[in-house]
């Protein structure tokens, strides 16, 4: 009897670039050096906006040393942190800025994001629900607690966020990815294809999707649509290793051993570590005589 092959959710599991705009009204902003932080959170963002970290970084911190008490500040500091994967910083930050302003739904959204890095599942749940409770509207905060309790195995729970946060974002790509592959965990092969399907009507150059929806069609034992999958992710993604990987075993069940054996070769010299999943693989397809 043939296996499933290897199936991984694909990773897009990431903060929210919701960056705050620093000025506002009342007391507040009327204190000068509270005027000059905001200056610069604003003006950070806009590198931050542009790609330039250094000097969006630069402007944050002359913030922080303007007004030590601008959550802005903080918050926008931790996300170049993070996109510098300096992931402890960027905790801290985050933590600083929810310190400051415990009602700024996106640092709890975004701490709740390295908490998941840091495979605290269960902290990272409680931050996306706290970002929730505070903005019911905030999409990432849904898809995060999904993609947490899907991996804690809260597998209906998963479900019932990313459905909240597709209701928000309708044409975001990942959000039915995260779902799609969800269903397929479940069992649901059918449900598991219209998410990948549907990912790939928003974005057709998502290699991850054409390879989850190969993965879901390989399962139903479509071979001929799983490797028309795999080979357009192939396309789109070369360096997508679980791609080759499931592509080199559809050809080996189809009997294209020296084609698998090609494709296998090059799932490995992309990630080495498959080495031990790929021999369990070829395993799994012999037969007892073999």
């Amino acid at each position: 009897m043939r296996r499933r092959p290897v199936f991984r959710t694909i990773a897009f599991y990431s903060l929210a670039i919701l960056l705050i705009f620093a000025t506002a009204g009342g007391a507040w902003a009327q204190e000068s050096r509270a005027v000059t932080a905001a200056s610069y959170v604003d003006r950070g963002r806009l590198w931050l906006m542009k790609g330039d970290l250094e000097r969006a970084n630069t402007d944050f911190n002359l913030a922080i040393v303007t007004d030590p008490g601008s959550a802005s500040a903080y918050y926008n500091r931790g996300l170049v942190r993070y996109f510098k994967k300096e992931l402890d910083a960027a905790f801290s930050d985050f933590s600083l800025a929810i310190d400051l302003n415990p009602r700024l739904a996106e640092a709890w959204a975004n701490r709740g994001a390295i908490r998941y890095a840091r495979a605290d599942l269960e902290s990272a749940i409680n931050d996306a629900t706290k970002a929730i409770e505070l903005n019911p509207k905030l999409s990432i905060a849904w898809s995060n607690r999904g993609v947490a309790r899907r991996d804690k195995g809260e597998l209906e729970g998963a479900i019932a966020d990313f459905d909240q946060a597709i209701k928000l974002e309708s044409r975001t790509a990942a959000l039915y990815v995260h779902r799609g592959g969800t269903f397929f965990l479940i069992g649901d092969l059918t449900k598991a294809q219209a998410d990948f399907t549907s990912a790939l009507k928003y974005d057709p150059q998502l290699a991850e999707a054409w390879c989850d929806r190969g993965v879901a069609r390989h399962a139903g034992d479509d071979l001929d649509g799983a490797l028309g999958d795999y080979e357009q992710a192939i396309k789109l993604k070369p360096q997508l290793a679980k791609a080759w990987l499931n592509r080199g075993l559809a050809r080996l069940e189809k009997g294209n051993k020296e084609e698998a054996d090609n494709d296998f070769a090059e799932a490995l010299k992309l990630k080495p570590e498959l080495k031990n999943v790929v021999e369990q693989m070829i395993q799994n397809t012999k037969t007892p005589d073999e």
